[in-house]
């Protein structure tokens, strides 16, 4: 299995979803009362999800590197 390659793909998820994020706080600045509700809990929930994607990256990260040194 090769973990570094596995971490890119978490990495690669998260700026997705960091972009999603962005994108959401734009449209909090023309949104309604109730929109704006709306808004601030989905990027509630996008951020959560983000901050699992890069945990879940960083530890694959570290998981490839201590492989590599163990083979080493």
């Amino acid at each position: 299995m090769n973990y570094l390659e596995w971490a890119e793909e978490y990495y690669e998820n998260a700026r997705r979803i960091f972009g999603v994020i962005e994108k959401r706080k734009a449209m909090l600045k023309n949104a309604s009362k109730d929109e704006r509700k709306q808004l601030q809990e989905d990027i509630l929930k996008y951020r959560s999800i983000y901050y699992d994607l890069m945990r879940t990256a960083e530890h694959l990260a570290q998981r490839a590197e201590k492989e590599s040194e163990d083979a080493a």
